[in-house]
């Protein structure tokens, strides 16, 4: 009986052999295509971060850009230097809705009054040139602190003492 079984267990160790590497190579192409599809994924992943990048410096340059050079082209004659010393002491970032001066450091700036300073051209002004230090120089000579020319208005004016002239129609009536 031994030699009856010696030929079947070949025949079974084949077998399972067989199954082994039918799984293995099963596996082995699993594997493959899993790689394959991390790969894509990864790819997918840097695109849309890439995405997501720009349009968070779109929606930044929209929402406080934007805003920030219309301030600095209203308060100076020279918006790039206003906006390079500005940058180099403020931040201006969205804050639940509204324009929020912070320092650079991150921090909100705060008045004499104990309140946030906020991003208004009279508040502005005020905070950049008042002072004797360097920064505040430096504002009051590229600030624009009135917009008032000293010309008044051209109107229509009756003078006391001048009668009213009618000007004489030309034309059809």
């Amino acid at each position: 009986m031994i030699e009856s079984s010696t030929p079947n267990e070949p025949s079974a160790e084949a077998s399972e052999l067989d199954t082994l590497r039918k799984v293995n190579s099963e596996l082995v192409a699993k594997h493959a295509k899993s790689k394959a599809r991390i790969a894509e994924l990864e790819t997918g992943a840097v695109t849309l971060q890439s995405q997501l990048t720009e349009a968070n410096e779109s929606l930044h340059q929209v929402t406080v850009g934007g805003p920030l050079k219309a301030m600095a082209e209203s308060m100076s004659n020279v918006p790039d230097l206003f906006l390079e010393q500005f940058s180099k002491h403020f931040k201006v970032e969205m804050v639940k809705g509204t324009l929020t001066l912070l320092s650079a450091d991150g921090r909100p700036t705060i008045g004499n009054d104990k309140k946030p300073i906020p991003f208004e051209r009279q508040a502005l002004t005020e905070l950049l040139t008042t002072g004797d230090n360097a920064r505040a120089k430096t504002f009051q000579a590229i600030t624009i602190v009135s917009r008032a020319s000293g010309g008044s208005s051209i109107g229509t004016h009756n003078r006391v003492g001048q009668a009213k002239v009618d000007k004489p129609q030309f034309g059809l009536r």
